[in-house]
């Protein structure tokens, strides 16, 4: 349920494929329990998110 609005694959993402499920997104947002962190502010994920988030804007 989502739109494809380029065909350009950014250089950050990964395709991985576990449990009959397909994600593809930057390596660090794969990891178990990424999100929670994400969502529960710990520094680490926080930062993690804003360097690749950047990344991704800059190359798109």
């Amino acid at each position: 349920m989502f739109e494809i609005v380029s065909d350009q694959m950014l250089t950050c993402w990964v395709a991985e494929l576990k449990d009959g499920r397909l994600t593809l997104a930057p390596q660090e947002w794969q990891r178990p329990g990424f999100w929670e962190d994400y969502f529960d502010h710990v520094p680490d994920a926080v930062a993690d998110y804003d360097r690749l988030k950047a990344h991704i804007i800059t190359e798109a």
